[in-house]
């Protein structure tokens, strides 16, 4: 009986046509060469935030802690499709070559210590360390994040744009309500994501929040897809590198953004020089929407008729 669910949705996707079978859940396509592959994920409800019981055990800070409540509940009545993996090295440069942005001046680290700015002579295609084309895109701030939904727009004729919020940490629960996808259990955190480990504790002596219980593989990076994906099918929604998000800000989640121009956007995921708290789907921070650092990448969102 355990194969029942996945057996019978293997036969509604044979069954079905394409532009029904983009629409279960679970289903896989891409539209175009040198665009992300998308995940069908369903529709749904999920309670955002974490309780005072979940942030004490992971030892936050009240003032860091507070980001992340009052928890809410948000239902989505439609499917939406998910970046399945970070947009990669290679499908932002086709990007780039096409529109000829420029990427100049990233934040990175720098004989192990980050940079007091963006350094001049560093990009996407170098961020203080090597990368393959199927690692994360690096060193792309919220403009370009968005020039990037927008170009992917125009080149497809379907609707992308960056996910919201609440729309990030749904995909990211996968369907489930402990700390992280897997469970509650920081041990098994190296199997699951690429976070600031000891293999990062190495090179990066003088942060003392990393992670020494465990050691991913990786001091920086790691190709999308080497970790399992989560529940609804996912890689990475948890580390290997900071996503960018729609939304401004807020201390408060959920709440109405405040006038003006945005001060920050929301990122949300946690990278790999993190310790084990901050990958975690409730947690979510603010960077000014002009920042490129080499932990800052995202994924994509495209809507469904």
């Amino acid at each position: 009986m355990t194969n029942f669910v996945p057996l019978v949705m293997l036969a509604l996707l044979s069954a079905a046509p394409a532009s029904a079978r983009e629409r279960l859940p679970g289903a896989t396509f891409r539209e175009a060469r040198d665009t992300p592959q998308l995940v069908v994920v369903p529709a749904g409800h999920v309670m955002l935030g974490s309780t005072e019981a979940e942030t004490k055990r992971e030892g936050r800070p009240a003032a860091v802690a507070a980001f992340e409540r009052p928890q809410r509940e948000v239902a989505f009545e439609r499917p939406f499709a998910v970046g399945k993996f970070h947009v990669t090295r290679r499908e932002f440069a086709a990007f780039v070559r096409a529109t000829k942005r420029p990427m100049h001046g990233c934040v990175v680290v720098i004989d192990g210590k980050w940079s007091d700015g963006p350094q001049p002579g560093f990009d996407y295609r170098h961020v203080g360390h090597v990368q393959r084309d199927d690692e994360p895109a690096l060193c792309v701030n919220w403009d370009d994040a968005n020039a990037y939904v927008a170009w992917l727009s125009a080149k497809t004729g379907a609707r992308y744009r960056l996910l919201s919020e609440a729309e990030w940490e749904y995909a990211a629960r996968g369907g489930t309500t402990t700390a992280r996808w897997w469970g509650d259990d920081v041990a098994a955190l190296c199997t699951h994501a690429n976070g600031g480990d000891r293999n990062y504790a190495a090179t990066m002596p003088a942060d003392k929040g990393a992670n020494l219980g465990c050691s991913d593989g990786f001091a920086r990076t790691s190709p999308v897809g080497h970790f399992p994906p989560n529940p609804f099918g996912l890689y990475d929604m948890l580390g290997n590198a900071w996503q960018w998000v729609a939304d401004c800000f807020t201390p408060v989640p959920g709440a109405p953004a405040p006038p003006g121009p945005c001060a920050g956007r929301s990122i949300r995921g946690g990278s790999w020089h993190n310790g084990a708290a901050s990958l975690r789907p409730a947690v979510r921070f603010s960077l000014p929407p002009t920042m490129r650092s080499s932990s800052l990448g995202f994924r994509v969102m495209r809507e469904l008729p």
